[in-house]
């Protein structure tokens, strides 16, 4: 009979060890998971970028003869990618010492911001810049050709039309006045650094400007044909081609080399737009939150590794960003994961990680304003993709990992916990064996518990008493002497 005895109890001891052994290898697991799946990523990210990198044109570091005119396309829409491809050949040609930088334009226009950065570059450039229309430069690519120390334009071209529109919801609609106010501010200092009529790249701008006798009446906005810009200081040369251009310039005999865009680059550039780098950050911050929360790693994660890999290697290969938006975006989300599986409730953790992963953004997108439409666009896509999860979820059959569809009967072998199986333990009292910030392991006679304080920290080795039982979750508080 005693035999018996200590064999059930041996039974009993056993099962419990492994119920805790258990329970003890899916805590580790909850825990581990979401941070294996952020190394992963990183990893990954860090990969990506150094891909970007090895595709890089050799050429960009080589050095070449002085006498080197470099022809550098501005055609279709002014984008972000544009914008770093041609600071960073401007930045070439004074490593090279090349003799001229010919910009072919032909543009309806594009990103106001953009177009600044250009301009300021060429206002800074130390190369001899010329602008070369071929067809139009309106708008955004009007405040290009004016910034550059020369422009020549092709029979029949045209430039101007440079009023601010915003893109809505709605449609399109004329920007505020500050914003039209701002932008003929860009133009009016671009004519004055290139000596040119300050007035008439104003009426280019702003409808209300001066009536300019023989040229454009109030309420107006300018455009200028070749024949007209060549009359009042807006084009040097009307010339047939680059060739005829050089030739004015006595660089019939300098080696002539067209830069255009790589493979990589027109890569990062289309990743670069600003509503493909926002759909793809979204897309991939999102897929990694909903895998974080299912067991193992699968077509989620991959997706979000992939979507936010092609978002970080895109900018950080344009040279829109550095490898420190990388490692401030991984840490962030390192930092929200610890607040979510390691540290109970919510507090200057996981702050500390939004704020990081915000940052990563402005640091992204190049400034307050960028990063916040950005993030604002994220808002917007984030209820879409809310929605379409909420409404479509349930009929795909990933979503079966996070939801559970079968009945788990006795009879297949489950088995639930008693819900008042720590009922007994209520107003008994007991020692802190751990510290409890806000949980940790409490002994109330020769058993040890997991508890949880309903107040300040506990320290170990204080006296206890349980305030509360809900299911398997005991409440300490304690005991003021």
């Amino acid at each position: 009979m005693k035999n018996q005895v200590k064999s059930r109890n041996a039974k009993l001891l056993k099962h419990a060890a492994s119920r805790d052994a258990a329970a003890r290898t899916a805590a580790d697991f909850a825990v581990k998971q979401p941070m294996q799946s952020l190394v992963r990523c990183m990893g990954f990210l860090v990969s990506v970028f150094l891909a970007f990198f090895a595709l890089a044109p050799g050429s960009a570091f080589a050095q070449s003869a002085s006498g080197t005119v470099f022809v550098v396309e501005v055609h279709k829409d002014i984008d972000k990618g544009l914008s770093f491809f041609i600071q960073r050949q401007l930045r070439r040609a004074e490593l090279e010492n090349a003799a001229a930088v010919i910009l072919e334009i032909n543009s309806n226009g594009g990103l106001v911001e953009s177009s600044q950065e250009i301009k300021d570059a060429l206002l800074r450039s130390k190369v001899s810049t010329i602008a070369y229309v071929k067809g139009r430069a309106l708008s955004a690519a009007a405040l290009i050709a004016i910034s550059c120390h020369r422009i020549f334009m092709e029979p029949g071209s045209e430039m101007g039309a440079a009023t601010p529109i915003m893109l809505m919801g709605t449609g399109i609609q004329a920007a505020e006045e500050k914003f039209v106010s701002a932008f003929r501010a860009e133009f009016r200092a671009s004519a004055e650094a290139r000596k040119r009529p300050p007035a008439i790249a104003e009426a280019m701008v702003d409808k209300n400007h001066d009536t300019i006798e023989g040229l454009s009446k109030k309420g107006e906005i300018l455009t200028l044909t070749s024949e007209v810009a060549l009359k009042h200081g807006y084009c040097d040369h009307i010339v047939a081609s680059i060739t005829s251009a050089l030739r004015i310039l006595n660089l019939e005999n300098a080696r002539v080399e067209r830069i255009e865009p790589t493979s990589a680059e027109w890569i990062a550039r289309y990743l670069t737009n600003p509503q493909i780098s926002v759909i793809l950050f979204t897309v991939g911050f999102w897929c990694l939150v909903l895998e974080f929360f299912v067991a193992g790693f699968g077509i989620l994660g991959w997706a979000g590794i992939v979507c936010l890999a092609l978002f970080f290697g895109g900018h950080l290969f344009a040279y829109m960003a550095g490898l420190e938006a990388l490692i401030l975006f991984v840490v962030g989300m390192a930092l929200l994961l610890v607040e979510a599986f390691v540290i109970p409730g919510f507090g200057i953790t996981g702050v500390s990680g939004i704020i990081a992963v915000c940052f990563s953004i402005v640091m992204v997108f190049g400034g307050i304003y960028s990063a916040l439409t950005a993030i604002a666009s994220i808002i917007t896509y984030s209820v879409i993709i809310t929605g379409l999860v909420y409404w479509w979820g349930p009929k795909l059959r990933v979503f079966d990992r996070f939801v559970l569809k079968e009945e788990m009967a006795p009879e297949q072998g489950f088995v639930a916990t008693e819900a008042n199986i720590y009922d007994h333990l209520l107003n008994l009292e007991g020692i802190a064996t751990s510290p409890c910030r806000p949980s940790g392991k409490i002994q109330i006679g020769d058993e040890r518990y997991d508890a949880v304080s309903d107040g300040d920290f506990i320290e170990k080795g204080a006296r206890v008493v349980v305030r509360k039982v809900d299911g398997q979750k005991i409440v300490v508080r304690q005991v003021v002497s």
